[in-house]
């Protein structure tokens, strides 16, 4: 699909010299919904269009009723990344730290969301140590001693989930729960998957809530030896897969969460497998990529292909030094570089450092892998634990067909 937007719609001759005739001044509310949405599609951005659709009921049926116009607006304007949940502390809510846009419609965005997560449930009034364990789709899942919760800040949903207990059926004194991961639809928001997968000895196995029948499916265990040597919260969702990598194993795992199957994926030999300064996400088309920095500040991409044999393998496509870049952005400050995220054609960065007087720095940044540009996004005295929160459909702008006939999020106000 072109990234280049269409042509503007020629007004019909017909209809101009109509109105001529009658003497009447067409309006905007004489465009039928093609041209309403050639329209749309030049705003310059997901906030703005929001905007715009709620105008009238008219406008909105127009973006509601076009599953293609929705397409062809997410390929032309990706979401726009709103900001970064921080963990401050583990007694403490995560931490929003909000990018300062001069976009009007991002910054109302902003202003109309939960961000704070007011709306996460305490208990004899007080907080109850919610954790974030994932971000993507406009979610947050965050997870205590007791349960999960999917909370929407900008419909300031809330869903409480229970813990999978029967997960632990058939384990040792090894078991330990190992990460969890969100899963939605951008076509149907109305439902949502977790993923849990935990691990004993030298076997995994995984669990997937919907939110449609409200309960857990419990999957096989699977031998994948090593020795229970799975990293903890390592896992990376790409393309309904999780991949998770072991400790000082040159390879991961891949769990195919439609068919929960589970198979070995070797890792790039440049990569050091007892750091964590690597990650896999996905280009913008899709593709899996790997992404790893060195301790010399060369950031380098793999992306996952094939031999002449049909063996799957890692193609090099790019060695970027980073240290000019980054010296810059930090004015002269450098120190520990880590690959936080891949995410849609967008690498997210951490540089953390000591200052001479003790005071420990930290920088967020984003890299495209397309331009290969880099982009300060936040900085200040915290940890390097971040997750991008990137704006996400809101669900008045999507028909809902039917096809979801389960639970339901509803916004609290």
């Amino acid at each position: 699909m072109g990234s280049q937007l269409p042509p503007p719609p020629a007004a019909s001759t017909a209809t101009t010299h109509a109105a001529a005739a009658d003497g009447m001044t067409t309006t905007i509310s004489s465009l039928g919904q093609d041209q309403l949405l050639e329209i749309f599609l030049r705003l310059p951005n997901l906030p703005a269009l929001v905007r715009a659709a709620l105008t009238c009921r008219s406008w909105l049926g127009a973006v509601r009723s076009s599953r293609p116009f929705r397409r062809l607006f997410r390929a032309l304007h990706p979401a726009p990344l709103l900001g970064l949940f921080l963990e401050v502390d583990e007694d403490a809510a995560p931490s929003f730290a909000p990018l300062r846009r001069t976009d009007p419609d991002v910054a109302a965005a902003l202003r109309c969301g939960d961000f704070f997560l007011t709306s996460l449930p305490v208990q004899d009034g007080a907080y109850t140590g919610w954790g974030i364990v994932d971000c993507r789709d406009g979610y947050i899942l965050l997870r205590n001693m007791f349960s999960l919760a999917a909370v929407n800040p900008m419909t300031w949903a809330v869903d409480i989930i229970p813990m999978p207990d029967d997960v632990r059926a058939g384990s040792g004194l090894s078991f330990g729960f190992l990460g969890f991961h969100l899963m939605s639809s951008e076509e149907n928001p109305w439902s949502l998957r977790v993923v849990c997968v935990c691990a004993d000895v030298s076997r995994v196995r995984a669990a997937v809530f919907s939110s449609e029948t409200w309960d857990w499916a419990i999957h096989p265990w699977v031998e994948i030896g090593g020795d229970n040597s799975l990293k903890y919260n390592a896992g990376m969702l790409v393309d309904g897969s999780v991949y998770w990598p072991f400790h000082g194993e040159h390879r991961m795992i891949r769990i195919n969460t439609a068919t929960m199957e589970v198979i070995n994926v070797d890792l790039p030999l440049q990569v050091d497998v007892e750091s964590c300064n690597y990650n896999a996400g996905e280009t913008r088309d899709g593709q899996l990529c790997i992404v790893y920095a060195a301790d010399d500040f060369h950031l380098h991409v793999w992306i996952r292909g094939v031999d002449g044999d049909g063996i799957g393998i890692w193609v090099p496509q790019n060695i970027l030094s980073l240290s000019a870049e980054i010296g810059r952005v930090t004015r002269g400050w450098l120190g520990h570089l880590r690959v936080v995220q891949v995410r849609s054609g967008y690498v997210y960065l951490s540089m953390k450092c000591i200052t001479p007087v003790g005071i420990l720095r930290c920088w967020f940044l984003s890299l495209s892998l397309e331009t290969m540009k880099i982009e300060s996004l936040i900085h200040g005295t915290f940890g390097d634990s971040a997750y991008p929160y990137i704006m996400a459909w809101p669900p008045c702008l999507i028909g809902h067909d039917g096809s979801s006939t389960g639970h339901e999020v509803e916004a609290s106000h």
